[in-house]
C-alpha cells in the first residue's frame, strides 16, 4: 500500500515520535523511509542584523542552519537505521517549512506523510502546529499526524 514513506524532522520530541510510528508503517508494508529536515532561509535583512556578532560567530546564518538541518537529517536516518529499516535516505532543502515538504512529496511520488502534531516552530499553530496544518490541508497524498 504505501511504499514511500516520508517523515519530516526538526529535533523535536514530537518529530521523533514521527519517526517512530514512520518504522513501524515502514516495517509493516517494506517501504522506503525518506528523512527530510527543512531549515527555514533568512533573508539578507535578517542576516545583517548579525552583524554585530563576536570574532568566533560564523559568517553565513544560512551555513549554520544548513549543518544543524544536516544533522537532524543524519540523526532520523540512523533512528530509522537502528529500527532495522534498510531503505532510508535523507534530505535537506531550505525555504518555507510546509512548501519544500509538499514540494518534496510530490517530486518523489510519496505514498504517506508522518508528521509530528507540532514541532520547534512558531506558537501561533499551538493546538495542530502551523507546519502540520498546512501539510495536511494541501497534500496530494495521505498525511498521518502523530
Amino acid at each position: 500500500m504505501f511504499k514511500k514513506i516520508l517523515v519530516p524532522v526538526d529535533g523535536s520530541d514530537m518529530s521523533l515520535l514521527a519517526l517512530d510510528y514512520t518504522c513501524m508503517m515502514a516495517e509493516k508494508f517494506d517501504a522506503e523511509v525518506l528523512v527530510l529536515s527543512v531549515y527555514k532561509h533568512h533573508s539578507f535583512m535578517e542576516s545583517s542584523l548579525s552583524m554585530i556578532r563576536g570574532a568566533n560567530a560564523p559568517e553565513n546564518l544560512d551555513d549554520v542552519l544548513s549543518a544543524y538541518a544536516k544533522e537532524i537529517a543524519n540523526s532520523g536516518k540512523l533512528f530509522v537505521q537502528n529500527r532495522g529499516i534498510k531503505t532510508v535516505k535523507g534530505y535537506i532543502r531550505k525555504g518555507q517549512v510546509a512548501k519544500q515538504i509538499l514540494d518534496f512529496a510530490k517530486h518523489n511520488a510519496v505514498d504517506l506523510i508522518v508528521i509530528g502534531s507540532h514541532g520547534q516552530g512558531e506558537l501561533s499553530g499551538y493546538l495542530l502546529g502551523g507546519v502540520s496544518h498546512k501539510v495536511t490541508g494541501l497534500s496530494s497524498c495521505p498525511v498521518l499526524v502523530v
